[in-house]
């Protein structure tokens, strides 16, 4: 594969190799220091906020040492950066990602965001600096969601069969179903803290149920949504949602649910594309596997004039060649970087903006409350 040629996007000359800064050290900053170097770009400088110790630790993961930082605005400032990861928490998050855009960072996110107002000052923010911006959410970066279009998309068209006759295979889409549950977790683990991470399980996993709900009904915005809990766990300072159970209200009928849930026995991970004549089921859809699969299903209730009355299911799985999708986000990340892309942004807004009326919701006790987009 041909590496990218330099290209002015704003005033920063982006070389093919991307170097990159991360903020806020973590778990999931090594996923993506793998993530970046596996997509054959670099990690040049890495700040964790006065903790140089840990800076330098995570620098001793990359192949080619970055250099070390304990102050935000200095690491931004590193010499030939290009691009900066950010996975601190969601409450402190929007100061440091605009303060990046400012000096012509390209900014990577990590979900959730602190509100629609912030969204929308960062996306207004990088399209004024000439920088993309892009939250984290490596699956949609799969291979595996397109192939997913690629075999559904002509189903729910008009096919005809041998004889010349209409059909459909799976038919319209009129449900999204999907679940996310993390294992057993530490009281003590920040998503338990809520002046950092305030909207529990329901920004933390939802986020993505949220996301592959909008997928499945083509970036549609719901109506309504509704969210309730039967789970508040008590946090540092304040309750936490510790799960969530959701579901958004669509205009023609359509209807998307979703549950999401902390500290559960063991990981749960699935989500279901339900139409008129058939499922399409999505296993693992959050955290992937290197060989994912997809299944198609249509089934018969059997018929009542003959009085067989057996259920008879008609499986097809669809197997996914190996990728890491966390690298494939930073491909297209850097691709986006080179010819900037609205579509990254405007799929975070409006996952945000579902997010925020569902947060209202489960704030009101579970009641309906209505999308508003100004």
């Amino acid at each position: 594969k041909m590496a990218a040629p330099a290209h002015q996007v704003g005033d920063a000359k982006l070389p093919a190799v991307i170097r990159f800064g991360i903020v806020g050290l973590g778990y999931i900053a090594k996923k993506w220091i793998h993530a970046i170097e596996t997509a054959g770009h670099e990690v040049a400088a890495v700040a964790s906020r006065g903790k140089m110790e840990n800076a330098k630790k995570y620098c001793n993961l990359c192949s080619k040492k970055p250099t070390p930082y304990d102050d935000y605005d200095k690491m931004m400032d590193h010499p030939g950066l290009n691009a900066v990861y950010f996975s601190l928490p969601t409450a402190l998050r929007t100061e440091w990602v605009l303060k990046a855009i400012k000096k012509k960072k390209h900014v990577l996110v990590e979900k959730p965001m602190n509100g629609v107002k912030d969204v929308k000052l960062m996306i207004e923010a990088a399209q004024n600096n000439g920088v993309q911006f892009m939250d984290g959410v490596m699956m949609m970066h799969n291979p595996r969601l397109q192939k997913i279009l690629n075999n559904v998309t002509p189903m729910l068209t008009d096919q005809k069969d041998e004889s010349g006759q209409v059909t459909k295979q799976v038919g319209e889409i009129r449900a999204v179903t999907s679940s996310f549950a993390t294992g057993p977790m530490d009281k003590t683990n920040i998503r338990y803290n809520p002046k950092l991470e305030p909207y529990g399980a329901l920004g933390d996993l939802g986020w993505y149920n949220i996301r592959i709900t909008l997928w499945g009904f083509g970036w549609k915005l719901p109506k309504e949504v509704r969210a309730e809990s039967n789970s508040i766990e008590e946090g540092w300072q304040s309750s936490v949602i510790e799960n969530v159970q959701v579901t958004l209200f669509y205009e023609d009928g359509r209807i998307g649910r979703f549950d999401a849930e902390f500290n559960n026995s063991c990981m749960r991970q699935w989500a279901r594309l339900v139409g008129t004549k058939g499922e399409v089921h999505i296993p693992n859809f959050v955290i992937a596997k290197a060989e994912d699969t997809f299944s198609i299903i249509q089934g018969s209730w059997g018929d009542f004039d003959t009085k067989k009355f057996d259920v008879e299911d008609k499986e097809s799985v669809v197997s996914v060649e190996k990728n890491v999708q966390e690298a494939n986000c930073i491909r297209h990340f850097a691709a986006a970087m080179h010819k900037p892309d609205k579509f990254w942004p405007s799929i975070a807004l409006k996952t945000q903006i579902v997010l925020d009326a569902c947060f209202k919701s489960f704030r009101k006790g579970g009641e309906r409350v209505q999308i508003q987009v100004d």
